[in-house]
């Protein structure tokens, strides 16, 4: 099976989302965590909508929910 490979470009745009999009999981992390998952969904929802410029799609949005819940930290790679 062939690799999938980002060129030097592509790789930069995903770091700087990176950047930019981790302190918003941590910050919803921070204040969510121990929370009902549905008022983590909305916090994350609303966060990364205003951030990233477009809705966080199904599962992740379910899944993060969850993990932020139980106090796991999400991290973008």
């Amino acid at each position: 099976m062939a690799r999938f490979e980002l060129d030097r470009r592509a790789g930069n745009a995903v770091a700087r989302f990176n950047a930019v999009m981790q302190p918003v999981l941590d910050r919803v992390a921070d204040r969510c965590a121990g929370s009902p998952v549905d008022e983590v969904r909305e916090m994350l929802a609303a966060e990364w909508g205003a951030n990233a410029g477009k809705a966080l799609p199904e599962p992740y949005l379910t899944n993060w929910a969850n993990k932020i819940r139980n106090g796991e930290r999400i991290l973008l790679t």
